[in-house]
């Protein structure tokens, strides 16, 4: 039922574009059809959800007078019969007459595009605008089609917000500037993000159909169709396991160097050509997954198994095995290796557990983060000194100079520990003016008072900009580790000792010695 509802030229280019590779009416025709699905499918979902969503609004605005919901009802009634109708067109009409999914697609993103600006111009007028900036994000992902025309829509919408802005008095100048940021902001990410998820499916379509063609063609032209496989993919491999032969789909210039005293089987090839190409630590790692002896047991009944590691060029990389032709529980012979570059993925990764375990304010670990390492540690059997301060008289700071100074103070102690304590001691802010330290071994009194001064001495340069006068002043508690501590009672020892020190003036640390 899914006919063709694009012209030749658009998909000429997005071909060019995003598979950078010749392919036949025929093949071009099957790839035409899944984007059809996919969007199809896609619209059902988006329109059932927003529907659902924007109903659920209007019934709670209708029982109860929520403030910033009720003044908004006339949006959210637009948006729902909007959405309403292009969920049932695509679900009655689209799989009878195909040609009218581009339009219900165009229109499903522009009543997007009205909601939000009516949200923006007329439900809220003095309010700064989110619904519309997230929608400048979210809209241009949502379906596998026309750049050019995404690009269009997300465009006129930005234009005619900002004429509304210079040419009408519906939102107050106040906020004028930052509204004009974010909605920049929001529409490049947009658009950045939209085009590189669309480059994405169309890879993806262009694979899943490859690898259905693969045993139906020659081999001459799998080899074809599979060298033109996306640059994410660094290496590609298709072996029989029962021959120890292998064909080469997609290669590089460091497989080829290593490769290039003549082959010796697939076993001993891959074997030799991870190990020129993994870091050190990650070489046995990987040598295990792709153990010849055992791959066809780990993959009996699966269709694909993969392993992490970080190669020597191009970072963090993901092996993959994937069964070709088998039935449910045979042992495959025929298998696909490639290796992925996940190097992008791992970075965010990184950056989002990151995010999750800092402090924002002062880039220590936060409460639940720090305690958790400090556990971590005396898990395993870590020995070393836990030091519990808070800043003297911080509340007569923020109250006297105001809490932007007071945010000052707590920056400056945070750096003087970076400065005092080593890269593996555990930094940790617990919440105001309080923060944890724990310094690992260091076992001893003498040892510890050495640690703590200095950390005093460097404390004692720091300066607040235009407060030069005022001297930062902590009063600590310390406490050892003993076999089977844990940080709860480490805690209340440390706390004990803080409360001493603070009834002398000045700088001081107190030691606990048991009861």
């Amino acid at each position: 039922m899914f006919n063709l509802c694009y012209n030749e030229d658009m998909f000429s280019k997005l071909k060019n574009f995003f598979a950078g590779t010749k392919i036949t009416s025929e093949d071009l025709q099957k790839v035409r059809v899944s984007i059809n699905r996919r969007n199809h499918n896609t619209l059902s979902v988006f329109t059932a959800i927003a529907a659902s969503c924007l109903g659920i609004v209007i019934l709670v605005a209708a029982l109860a007078d929520i403030e910033g919901i009720t003044q908004k009802l006339t949006g959210y009634s637009t948006g729902f019969l909007l959405t309403l109708g292009i969920f049932l067109c695509n679900k009655f009409i689209v799989p009878r007459h195909i040609k009218l999914l581009p339009v219900l697609l165009a229109l499903f993103e522009i009543s997007l595009y009205a909601t939000g600006m009516s949200l923006t111009f007329i439900s809220s007028p003095n309010q700064l605008t989110i619904t519309l900036f997230v929608l400048f994000v979210m809209v241009p992902q949502l379906f596998i089609e026309k750049p050019k025309r995404v690009l269009i829509i997300s465009t006129i919408t930005a234009i005619v917000f900002i004429a509304l802005y210079l040419f009408t008095d519906l939102k107050p100048t106040e906020i004028r500037w930052q509204e004009f940021v974010n909605m920049g902001i929001f529409y490049l990410l947009g658009m950045i993000l939209g085009i590189y998820i669309k480059k994405m499916f169309f890879e993806r379509f262009f694979f899943e159909y490859k690898v259905n063609k693969e045993n139906n063609q020659e081999k001459q032209e799998q080899n074809q169709y599979w060298k033109s496989i996306a640059d994410i993919y660094v290496s590609m491999v298709q072996a029989d396991l029962n021959t120890d032969t292998y064909k080469l789909l997609r290669t590089n210039n460091y497989i080829t160097k290593a490769l290039d005293k003549g082959t010796k089987g697939f076993a001993k090839d891959l074997s030799s050509t991870m190990i020129l190409t993994t870091e050190p630590d990650y070489i046995d790692g990987v040598l295990q997954f792709i153990d010849i002896t055992t791959l066809q047991a780990r993959l009996r009944g699966k269709r694909t198994i993969t392993h992490e590691f970080i190669g020597k060029n191009f970072g963090w990389c993901r092996a993959r095995f994937i069964a070709v032709n088998t039935k449910e529980n045979e042992v495959p012979h025929n298998v696909i290796f490639m290796v992925e570059n996940i190097n992008e993925q791992k970075t965010k990764e990184k950056h989002l557990t990151t995010m999750a375990e800092t402090d924002a304010m002062t880039g220590l670990y936060n409460r639940q983060a720090g305690s958790a390492k400090i556990k971590g540690c005396l898990y395993n059997g870590h020995s070393g000194m836990l030091c519990l301060f808070d800043v003297d008289k911080f509340k007569h700071v923020n109250d006297t100079f105001g809490h932007q100074t007071g945010d000052a103070v707590i920056i400056a102690v945070a750096n003087t520990l970076r400065k005092a304590f080593r890269d593996n001691d555990i930094l940790m802010r617990l919440g105001g003016d309080e923060f944890i330290v724990f310094v690992s071994d260091v076992k001893t009194e003498e040892l510890g008072a050495k640690v703590i001064q200095r950390f005093f001495d460097i404390l004692d340069k720091e300066r607040i900009e235009g407060h030069e006068d005022y001297r930062i002043s902590v009063s600590l508690g310390a406490t050892f580790t003993t076999e089977n501590s844990v940080f709860e009672e480490l805690y209340k020892q440390a706390d004990t000792c803080t409360y001493e020190s603070k009834k002398i003036t000045g700088k001081s640390f107190t030691f606990y010695r048991g009861n």
